[in-house]
């Protein structure tokens, strides 16, 4: 059996996440891991794509940053938390480069991750952030598909 101490389970707080959740708590509790709970705040340039000077920054990082400490803090039920270690980040930057280097930072042995967010066009420019992770992370990586989907051959 392979030996899984620390997992990694970065979040944006969607249903899509919750759902990704249940599957990281079952096998830290399976494996009695630490679980990390990663909360990336993208740079706002990034999604943007261009600079507004007359937007306060600083400031609203710090907004961001309190609204996802409290959106973090309620995420894991308490029930969990009296079972399983669990240690709550927020980090500002790219979400793959940040969660890669979380991962390597925390020698994870595992990563839980949902697959979710871009499609279409937006997907096909910027990709999706579990892909990149999965190409790129230094640990193995466990993908938890949406709830419901069916893949469907063209």
């Amino acid at each position: 059996m392979p030996k899984i101490e620390r997992i990694l389970f970065p979040t944006d707080f969607s249903d899509f996440s919750k759902n990704a959740l249940e599957y990281a708590i079952s096998l830290a509790t399976a494996y009695k891991a630490k679980l990390y709970v990663l909360h990336v705040i993208e740079h706002i340039f990034d999604v943007s794509g261009f600079y507004v000077p007359q937007l306060p920054v600083t400031e609203l990082y710090k907004e961001m940053e309190n609204a996802a400490q409290k959106e973090i803090e309620k995420f894991i039920p308490q029930k969990v938390k009296d079972d399983i270690r669990v240690e709550n980040m927020i980090v500002t930057g790219t979400p793959f480069l940040e969660i890669i280097r979380t991962a390597r930072e925390k020698e994870a042995d595992l990563i839980v991750i949902a697959t979710h967010g871009r499609t279409g066009l937006e997907h096909m420019l910027f990709g999706s952030v579990a892909e990149k992770v999965v190409r790129k992370s230094p640990c193995s990586v466990f993908v938890v598909k949406k709830p419901g989907r069916e893949f469907v051959m063209p």
